[in-house]
């Protein structure tokens, strides 16, 4: 009896898994895989190697996707931040809003590849028997403390028996970018009233940061600022 029990049970798994086989085969558009597409987890991986080559790209050349006053360094163009052309004045500081400066040129560089990423999400819902229905937005990027963030404003309406609408989707992204920006808007603001910045006291305040100061012919100075735990970087010249 104990054998003819467990028998049974077996054959009532059995029947049980091809049961659920043949609905997959036999209807498809039920959607049984719906929850394998989280949005925000699919935009992140559909951006992300983008997003941080860019990253990288920026913080050798001072933020700046095409520098335009700039000091070559180990083939490197790297934009001046603060700069005079005069001997023995302080520099004039280029970019006051640094941080506001880097967002844009991210949001620029990732806005057609959201929108693309969007749409592959949009097409993933349809395969599955939804319907999606979207309208064109916009991108809105924020370097805070720790964290990039990547909203996409692009409303999306998935139906089927019921429906859910999703005004945004959001990436966030770990980082200690904000940080070193900070200190090399510190940094300038040093360079332009005084003439020249005294490393040594950022790093009392914040041992994870390590600056090189690099002084270069001509009046320039490169600084290059590091975390030394996530290894993130951010370079820019001065001439003072």
């Amino acid at each position: 009896m104990i054998k003819r029990g467990q028998i049974a049970v077996f054959v009532i798994i059995a029947l049980v898994i091809a049961g659920i086989v043949l609905a997959i085969f036999l209807f498809p558009r039920i959607g049984i895989f719906v929850t394998d597409v989280n949005p925000n987890a699919f935009l992140k991986d559909c951006i992300e190697q983008d997003l941080d080559d860019f990253i990288i790209e920026l913080s050798k050349q001072g933020g700046y996707s095409n520098p335009d006053n700039y000091l070559t360094y180990e083939d490197e163009k790297i934009q001046y931040l603060c700069y005079t052309a005069e001997n023995y004045e302080p520099c004039i500081v280029q970019q006051p809003l640094l941080v506001s400066h880097v967002q844009n040129e991210i949001e620029n560089f990732i806005q057609p590849r959201a929108r693309q990423c969007v749409e592959d999400l949009k097409n993933r819902y349809e395969n599955q028997g939804y319907d999606v229905r979207t309208t064109s937005g916009s991108i809105n990027v924020s370097i805070i403390p720790d964290k990039i963030m990547i909203d996409f404003l692009s409303p999306m309406t998935i139906s089927k028996e019921s429906s859910e609408t999703f005004q945004k989707f959001s990436v966030r992204k770990d980082s200690k970018w904000y940080g070193l920006l900070l200190t090399a808007t510190s940094i300038i603001d040093f360079e332009s009233t005084l003439g020249n910045s005294e490393t040594s006291l950022y790093l009392q305040y914040y041992p994870d940061l390590k600056i090189e100061k690099i002084k270069r012919d001509g009046g320039s100075t490169i600084y290059r600022l590091s975390n030394v735990v996530t290894k993130e970087e951010f370079t820019f010249a001065t001439r003072s």
